[in-house]
């Protein structure tokens, strides 16, 4: 059975046999998944004669600028005069790892205000398919990265798949499964993976490039939120981390500097659920952890506007850092039996 939707995938087909200027947008605070699905893309659609532009809403982190082609995604939060040319010059915009506009902030607005043809490449629940023209969405795959490798290859393009841009697929994958460790339990998952390093994929070479390639100062923040900020709340079977626009400043935060953290207290025995919190110059962001069954994704879009997957997901909240964390343990009050059970 094929990955997506064989009508799904002519009529993209078709589309792109129209199109000649592409714009590929990626969500706020772009991730691996984000980052190495759209430049794969971008790289895959230069190899076929399009023009390409990648656009991200804000700056992304500095350990995936080794990805070919990074430097140049242009953010619209610096470029604001230039992303808007290029939108008014596009044939179609190709939304990649979101599932809706809104995920883009004001980007998204101005993206919605135009007639261009939108084509959705995600993996999250409950996708916006009013937004887009085409919707290849699915929840199994473990990455917007993995649906593009399955479209390509139903496109008959992978003879296209630069080395480089197959780094960055398999970059997408790893960085959002925590090294293929969550949401990857499909044999068919793995049998890409072995594809991809027959393509010449050097795995060790794009782990290193990822995990060991952080900074002093992150590492030091990484310290700091273990040993002095991490909450453990035994009743509820759940850890958290939260930090002020004050402390990250402190350990001269840069985009990026605090991705992953959310994952450590998972390691703790008996935590379940794990919430890091942190404070930024419009609103305070979170992002949420569990393993078993409890959904993350329900505690996120109850409490906290969000969303995501079942055992990753995140939200937002516009109230003061502080009670921001009293909402988040007074919600957990509600999960008390459910959490005791996972």
């Amino acid at each position: 059975m094929p990955f997506l939707e064989p009508d799904r995938v002519e009529q993209f087909q078709q589309l792109l046999q129209k199109t000649n200027r592409i714009a590929i947008a990626v969500h706020v605070n772009p991730d691996g998944d984000a980052v190495g699905t759209s430049l794969a893309l971008a790289q895959c659609l230069k190899a076929i004669g399009k023009e390409v532009v990648v656009i991200a809403p804000n700056p992304f982190p500095d350990f995936l600028l080794w990805l070919d082609g990074a430097k140049e995604i242009l953010i619209y939060k610096h470029e604001h005069t230039q992303v808007k040319k290029v939108l008014a010059a596009t044939d179609l915009v190709i939304c990649a790892d979101f599932n809706s506009l809104s995920r883009l902030d004001d980007l998204g607005e101005l993206i919605a205000a135009t007639d261009t043809p939108r084509v959705l490449i995600d993996h999250h629940l409950k996708p916006a398919e009013e937004e887009f023209t085409i919707c290849f969405t699915k929840v199994k795959a473990c990455s917007s990265a993995e649906v593009l490798y399955n479209l390509l290859k139903q496109m008959n393009l992978l003879s296209h798949l630069s080395i480089s841009a197959a780094e960055a697929l398999y970059a997408g994958m790893m960085t959002d499964t925590n090294s293929f460790l969550n949401n990857c339990d499909r044999p068919d998952l793995f049998r890409t993976v072995a594809e991809l390093l027959e393509m010449g994929v050097n795995k060790e070479k794009v782990h290193e490039s990822v995990y060991n390639n952080y900074s002093e100062s992150r590492m030091r923040l990484l310290g700091y939120a273990l040993e002095q900020k991490m909450i453990v709340l035994p009743e509820y079977r759940t850890a958290y981390i939260a930090l002020s626009r004050k402390e990250l400043e402190q350990f001269n935060f840069q985009a990026g500097d605090t991705e992953g953290f959310v994952n450590f207290p998972l390691s703790i025995k008996d935590v379940v659920f794990s919430g890091f919190i942190s404070e930024n110059p419009d609103n305070v962001r979170l992002s949420f952890r569990s393993r078993g069954a409890f959904s993350v994704n329900d505690f996120a879009r109850n409490h906290f506007a969000g969303g995501g997957h079942f055992n990753a997901a995140g939200g937002n909240s516009v109230l003061s850092l502080e009670e921001t964390i009293a909402h988040f343990v007074e919600s957990l009050k509600k999960y008390k039996n459910e959490l005791a059970l996972v």
